[in-house]
């Protein structure tokens, strides 16, 4: 029984990453951030998780659900920490104009 779950979970992960790499989406997308535009590389990024997809969205690729400042506190700050890339201060997004 073990054996059967551990196939089927692995044969989940394989079908998930080819849905993923069969649907890039965009090299780089505009995200709002309050009155600005944030340009998101989304290729790179999508390059540095190495495909994994499900790191940033919640089951299929497409829209992040309720993308607002909250969301990218909980999903890019802990990511650039942990990683050492990419900005973690607060000026490193909120720049004053």
């Amino acid at each position: 029984m073990t054996r059967l779950v551990a196939c089927f979970l692995l044969f989940t992960v394989i079908l998930t990453v080819d849905l993923f790499a069969a649907n890039p989406g965009a090299p780089v997308i505009k995200l709002k951030m309050g009155n600005k535009m944030l340009e998101f590389t989304h290729l790179k990024h999508q390059k540095l998780t190495k495909g994994q997809c499900w790191e940033c969205h919640d089951k299929t690729p497409g829209k992040i659900t309720n993308w607002s400042e909250a969301t990218a506190h909980k999903l890019c700050i802990p990511c650039h920490d942990l990683n050492e890339k990419g900005p973690i201060s607060c000026k490193g997004c909120h720049k004053k104009s």
